[in-house]
């Protein structure tokens, strides 16, 4: 059986705007019992960009969660890079900054992770990459999950979605890791100020001393990543070096791991279609004209829906990388279908 994709067609953001009531409506089709906690899964924009998706969206679908007797909340992960988004003072700030602030939204928007993204929860998945993945320690206790996820091009998935919005969006630090890296982290001695932070937080005792030098020992080294968030010389440095097909495989087997056991409906955002993640902190240009927004209970189908639609734009912008991979694996383990039925509103 075929999944259902919602499609609410439009460029004029305004009319997207008024009708996405329409399209939740259909979508989630009933109301929520019992003031059920409804976590709302956003990306803000890493500082500088102006293509994520805007917070006026966020605010319709407040609204919208309210008045079908749910409790909601916007929820998102720190980054595993360092940069605005790092850590949950300057994660918050930047929020507030993008419209994201319970003034303007009205509902809170929570940090998942902890401080610096070092808290975590181990959620088994049987996937070809993954056994444990590491999730942000609130998502396993959110009943209800909306998310909100812009479609746009990705130069390791070939695009990104819903599958990435929780996947690399639903990880902890060192579930992150685990996603983009091979290998351990390692600290640049040069930028290395020799405080000593990383060793005090070092869960595993896996940062010694080897003359005045701090080392991570890689056989004593979980990959929890917690030594990145503590170090304010970003000395803690990554080797960005998984592979594209095995990177887009893992983020469909941490989808899988975060979504599990949730009630869970997918909005994705086919406007300011850009090359680039949204983690990109500089201006873009859109690939293509908007589209409008889509919508679907089968992250697998909605992601390829929005994909069958703009696929020669993405093809060119990332030659080098298939975007069908992470579609197809999502599939295969049980994440969605491939296969969908779209109805136009």
């Amino acid at each position: 059986m075929k999944s259902k994709v919602l499609f609410l067609p439009g460029r004029d953001k305004r009319e997207l705007l008024e009708r996405l009531p329409l399209l939740l409506g259909r979508l989630i089709d009933g109301g929520f019992s019992n003031d059920a906690f409804c976590g709302m899964k956003v990306h803000v924009g890493e500082n500088g960009n102006t293509t994520f998706v805007p917070a006026d969206f966020a605010r319709v679908g407040v609204r919208f969660l309210k008045e079908a007797g749910a409790r909601p909340f916007l929820f998102e992960t720190n980054t595993l890079y360092y940069g605005q988004r790092g850590n949950t003072v300057d994660h918050l700030n930047l929020a507030a900054k993008h419209g994201f602030s319970l003034e303007k939204v009205g509902a809170p928007f929570l940090i998942a992770d902890g401080m610096r993204g070092e808290s975590s929860a181990r959620i088994p998945v049987k996937g070809k990459h993954i056994r444990e993945a590491q999730i942000a320690s609130l998502v396993p206790n959110i009943p209800c999950i909306v998310g909100l996820s812009h479609f746009k091009g990705h130069m390791l998935s070939g695009f990104g979605a819903t599958i990435k919005n929780f996947s690399m969006g639903c990880a902890a630090r060192g579930g992150k890791l685990q996603i983009h890296s091979l290998s351990k982290p390692w600290i640049d001695v040069e930028r290395c100020t020799s405080c000593g932070e990383c060793q005090i937080r070092c869960p595993s005792d896996a940062i010694e001393t080897k003359g005045e030098d701090f080392v991570i020992v890689s056989a004593k080294c979980t990959g929890c990543a917690g030594c990145i968030g503590v170090c304010t010389a970003r000395a803690v440095r990554i080797k960005w070096n998984e592979a594209s097909e095995s990177a887009s495989q893992k983020m469909a087997e941490y989808a899988l791991a975060a979504l599990s056991g949730k009630e869970a409906f997918y909005v994705n955002f086919l406007i300011n279609i850009t090359s680039e993640c949204d983690c990109l902190g500089e201006e873009m240009e859109p690939i293509h004209e908007d589209v409008g927004i889509l919508a679907s209970r089968d992250p697998v189908a909605v992601d390829q829906a929005c994909l069958d639609m703009v696929e020669e734009e993405i093809g060119s912008a990332h030659k080098e990388v298939d975007p069908e991979i992470q579609l197809a694996h999502g599939e295969r383990i049980g994440l969605g279908k491939r296969d969908y039925e779209l109805e136009e509103l």
